[in-house]
């Protein structure tokens, strides 16, 4: 219960933008999930005949890119399109476990420029079998 407090309190406190807050509100409201052009449809009031094209839509996608990287569990599957909240254990661990590997990733890019460029103060070694900084 201590997770939705705090996102109630960034929503009352103005810290999300009106779309963001909107995004929210739909994927809260609708447990089972929207589509993308459910999500145009909700928030702009038109359903787009052409995602490829439509600016709403991209709008949209950035809200909750944002709203992720603010650790909302919005999750989205292949097996079915669009965009449902998610708050299970599981939904979350799998979020934290996309970010760490983004995370060795990156330190891994971050590893190879500071070897070719022969700085070694901005590398960091990675375990590999384990995906952590060490």
């Amino acid at each position: 219960m201590k997770i939705y407090e705090q996102i109630l309190f960034e929503l009352a406190s103005g810290e999300m933008s009106k779309l963001q807050r909107d995004v929210y509100n739909l994927l809260k409201q609708n447990p089972e999930g929207l589509t993308r052009q459910e999500l145009v449809l909700n928030i702009y009031g038109y359903r787009p005949v052409r995602l490829e094209a439509c600016t709403d839509d991209r709008k949209i996608r950035k809200a909750i890119e944002g709203l992720r990287q603010r650790l909302f569990p919005i999750v989205s599957t292949s097996s079915q399109p669009g965009y449902r909240l998610d708050f299970s254990r599981q939904a979350v661990a799998k979020m934290l476990g996309e970010l760490q590997s983004r995370r060795d990733h990156i330190q891994e890019q971050i590893n190879s420029a500071a070897k070719f460029y022969q700085m070694p103060e901005y590398s960091e070694q990675v375990n590999a079998t384990q995906g952590r900084l060490l």
